[in-house]
């Protein structure tokens, strides 16, 4: 573009100012590509953002994500354990239709191999209409699960399933709930704390039907733990195991597990880690024993994803939450 100049001035001069004039647009266009860069990159930044969290997932989904019975990240593992721009996912399962959740959590057992019930007799199926989660029998009369599972809904909401191999539960024992009682440290947000009492309304007995202790410490990095449950097997399936899942995986260093969760959640005092390649907890395990030597340690909870690399599975630590269960069975 040209400027145009009026007056006595001299040709000389006219180019001079007109090479000038130039010189400051083409300074200007500069200015104004740069600034539109600048911001294709902040929004390329934003997209980039969105879809990690996108990814990210809870082990359950706080009960909004299913599984179909012939999911919720994805379920507890839960999604822990269910999908929206993303979080972790906690471990539960629905059986029927896949929802997004606003949760966080997955869980099913990816990697496992079937076992029976009567090598874990101990885990129970928690029902809450289609959706589902595990538990431990600690008493005959007491299921210890994951508070994600139960908080929020009544004890009448709930029957527990136990003696049976099979997702269906036809050869099993059914009790009804007549408590709940929630970890008072536990929020959906920071699953801290994710642990559940339910009192039963008769004790629960029967073939392949028994009780397990919980541990009065925290396993080594390094151990060997052990997972059970019904929940899919691999992340984003919507169909839940037909038959009773288990895997063995190791104890992760309490920092190393920190560091790889560090912008995801927050790894607490009240949580263990333990991951192996290809093996974890996911969508439906949620609530679901984690044990050694036959001694209860922890509770399946949350995870990013399911078996993904990097990310190993989150589980209370049943030592830590051990002597609020003890106070509660006592006093009800």
């Amino acid at each position: 573009m040209f400027c145009r100049i009026s007056g006595n001035k001299s040709r000389g001069k006219v180019i001079a100012k007109t090479v000038h004039s130039d010189m400051l647009w083409r300074c200007e266009y500069l200015i104004l590509g740069m600034l539109l860069l600048a911001e294709l990159t902040q929004l390329g930044e934003a997209v980039t953002a969105n879809q990690q969290r996108r990814n990210r997932r809870l082990r359950s989904d706080n009960g909004t994500k299913r599984l179909t019975g012939t999911k919720n990240q994805t379920g507890i593992r839960s999604n822990r354990r269910q999908g929206t721009a993303r979080k972790l996912s906690a471990k539960r399962v629905n059986q029927n239709k896949k929802a997004a959740t606003s949760s966080k959590i997955q869980s099913r057992i990816v990697g496992g191999t079937s076992t029976t019930i009567s090598t874990t007799p101990y885990i129970v199926q928690l029902r809450r209409g289609s959706n589902l989660c595990s538990g431990s029998l600690i008493t005959e009369q007491w299921v210890l699960t994951a508070a994600h599972c139960v908080k929020g809904y009544s004890a009448s909401d709930f029957t527990v399933r136990g003696g049976t191999t099979t997702l269906d539960g036809s050869d099993g024992v059914t009790r009804s709930v007549s408590s709940i009682h929630v970890a008072p440290k536990f929020t959906s947000k920071k699953m801290n704390m994710d642990a559940a009492l339910l009192k039963l309304n008769q004790s629960l007995t029967g073939t392949n039907i028994g009780t397990i202790s919980m541990g009065n410490y925290r396993p080594k990095a390094g151990s060997r733990v052990r997972i059970a449950g019904w929940g899919v097997t691999k992340e984003g399936s919507t169909t839940a195991s037909k038959t009773l899942q288990t895997a063995q995986i190791r104890v992760v260093r309490q920092q190393k597990c920190r560091k790889d969760y560090r912008g995801q959640a927050t790894i607490t005092k009240y949580m263990l880690c333990a991951r192996a390649a290809g093996k974890d907890s996911c969508s439906g395990d949620s609530g679901g024993p984690v044990t050694r030597n036959n001694t209860l340690l922890g509770i399946v909870s949350f995870g990013y994803g399911c078996a993904r690399a990097g990310y190993p599975g989150v589980y209370t630590a049943v030592v830590a939450i051990r002597q609020w269960a003890t106070n509660i069975m006592a006093n009800n």
